[in-house]
């Protein structure tokens, strides 16, 4: 009998198929008795299975099916990838994974302390602000993303902490990135501008450019893409050049020269 592993080897339970089955049912749109087959008979290969790598099994089963006339295989993988990320980040701010998403204020206040977040949004919003245009935060907006674009936007641009464990999830990302572009408007049409905003950006109707989408409101790096720099005619010039282009790569930018 396969026996799964979990909490870092200290808990051991003997594979269940109907477990999983039942799990695979209710987080995707999966009706398919050869794809669980072969899940199950890969994880029954093994004596002993990690069950941090089911996650990965599940996935990786379902992109095999992808191909022009089944597209939906690449999204019943990103709703897998969707569970473990609510699984994480529930876990790492300490609230009910089945909430899906959990304080927003408590999430800037947590990355703040932590020098992740700048400290910008809390002193341009006021608590009730922030608490507020949470309420607008949509987890069916998850549910547009591929398994590709998901993947892509965790991966680079969502916010972790030093240690690279997920905190702030897709539609957190989304508000934050509408709050610090619009935290200098006027605040009697602020909150609806950034509620116009993140509703663009959580449709997939609007994206921001790449160091915008990385850096909007957090504590290091700037928003825009392209700068120029002009190379002064001297081996001190053409280091100091070196330097600036150096610095401004690091945090996403991209660098034209005029001579």
């Amino acid at each position: 009998m396969t026996v799964i592993t979990k909490e870092l080897g200290n808990r051991q339970l003997p594979f269940d198929r109907e477990r999983l089955a039942n799990y695979i049912k209710r987080v995707t749109n999966i009706d398919s008795s050869s794809y669980n087959e072969k899940v199950f008979r890969s994880i029954e290969s093994h004596e002993e299975y990690k069950a941090e790598s089911i996650t990965s099994l599940l996935i990786n089963t379902a992109l095999e099916n992808v191909d022009e006339a089944n597209t939906q295989w690449t999204y019943d993988a990103a709703k897998i990838y969707l569970d473990s990320l609510y699984k994480k980040a529930s876990r790492n701010r300490s609230y009910d994974k089945e909430e899906k998403y959990g304080d927003f204020f408590g999430l800037i206040k947590v990355l703040a302390g932590k020098g992740i977040y700048s400290p910008n949004i809390l002193e341009k919003y006021s608590r009730e602000e922030i608490k507020q245009l949470a309420k607008i935060i949509d987890p069916d907006k998850d549910l547009l993303f591929d398994y590709t674009g998901l993947h892509l936007l965790t991966d680079r641009y969502l916010a972790k902490d030093f240690n690279k464990e997920i905190y702030e999830l897709p539609q957190e990302r989304w508000l934050v990135i509408a709050m610090y572009l619009m935290q200098d408007e006027d605040k009697t049409k602020r909150s609806e501008l950034v509620k116009e905003a993140y509703w663009a950006l959580s449709n997939l109707y609007m994206t921001v450019a790449t160091p915008t989408l990385a850096n909007a409101g957090l504590n290091h790096g700037q928003l825009s893409s392209c700068f120029i720099d002009t190379v002064e005619d001297s081996l001190q010039g053409i280091y100091d050049s070196n330097t600036d282009v150096a610095k401004l790569s690091k945090d996403g930018g991209g660098i034209g020269e005029a001579a």
